[in-house]
């Protein structure tokens, strides 16, 4: 809005080519023109200033108090803002900057596992409305303490001088997120690597299953209920055993060794390692049953 000729409260200073955050402000301002405010535009450099103006009809006596009130307006629309509109593209400038070498399709994962991390999507013990709220106050703070003794806001500037604790907790958001893709995606390759091993060998037998034992052990049966004696088994349970490698680790071993076409985890609720029936199922796709029966070996 041009020519007002009320009296200046305040500026704030954007971009002159971040068209997005100039339309949320103007939209989110609304509430302050119907407060009799008007906003007016002027260019300094590459930067646009919006100026907010009381209108021509305003009274001296009311400036005062309609300042204190337009203050806490102002806080709150950036601080909006900040935490609900602009989150994303912080984000993707970030992953931008840093992890440009992604290819978008990862880019966009890395920015919806960063956010989810942030607000603390991914921990169940956490609120994340509980975040938000604490974020909202303290970025409204440090607007209001900016505002009470200045009359100019520059909005880039205050997000990276002002906000820098905010900045590093989304870079280490991404961080996270990023950690995580990399980790998922070496996880996949072994499992290929896994899957491949079972492809090229021929079944030793047809059907195995797996019995969890009270030391932690596991034992494998065959489609009688019997124990498989392999003597490639043994040496390979042998070569485990001197190496110091877990149980968890010599049942997929065995497993890929044997290569059977159907398995089935007889009592997998007591398993208490997800991740371990995860690998399973994963290398053998299809192949395998979880089931909550309890079986004895025959002799």
């Amino acid at each position: 809005m041009e020519g007002s000729g009320g009296m200046q409260l305040f500026s704030i200073g954007i971009d002159d080519k971040d068209l997005v955050l100039k339309d949320l402000i103007y939209k989110k301002s609304t509430v302050c023109w119907m407060e009799g405010l008007n906003i007016e535009e002027n260019k300094v450099g590459n930067l646009v200033f919006l100026n907010y103006k009381t209108s021509s009809s305003c009274p001296p006596s009311k400036v005062a108090r309609l300042k204190d009130k337009t203050k806490m307006i102002i806080a709150d629309i950036l601080a909006t803002i900040i935490l609900e509109d602009l989150q994303s593209s912080l984000v993707q400038k970030i992953i931008q900057e840093e992890y440009f070498y992604f290819d978008k399709e990862d880019q966009d994962r890395i920015l919806r596992d960063a956010l989810a991390i942030m607000w603390g999507g991914k921990n169940p013990i956490v609120d994340s409305e509980t975040i938000r709220e604490q974020w909202q106050f303290r970025v409204w703070d440090r607007l209001m303490d900016h505002l009470s003794t200045n009359d100019e806001l520059v909005f880039d500037g205050f997000i990276r001088f002002r906000l820098k604790d905010f900045m590093s907790e989304l870079e280490s958001a991404v961080d996270r997120a990023v950690d995580e893709l990399l980790i998922e995606n070496e996880y996949n390759e072994f499992i290929k690597l896994l899957q491949y091993f079972v492809e090229i060998q021929d079944p030793k037998v047809d059907e195995v299953h797996v019995v969890l034992q009270d030391d932690t052990r596991y034992i494998l049966l065959d489609s009688n209920l019997r124990v498989i004696h392999n003597e490639m088994l043994e040496q390979l349970a042998r070569e485990i055993s001197d190496k110091e490698i877990s149980h968890d680790d010599l049942l997929i071993s065995s497993l890929i060794t044997i290569a059977p076409c159907k398995i089935t985890i007889h009592e997998y609720d007591k398993i208490k390692n997800v991740e371990l029936l995860n690998t399973i199922n994963n290398v053998f796709d299809g192949k395998v049953i979880m089931s909550e029966e309890r079986i004895t070996p025959k002799k």
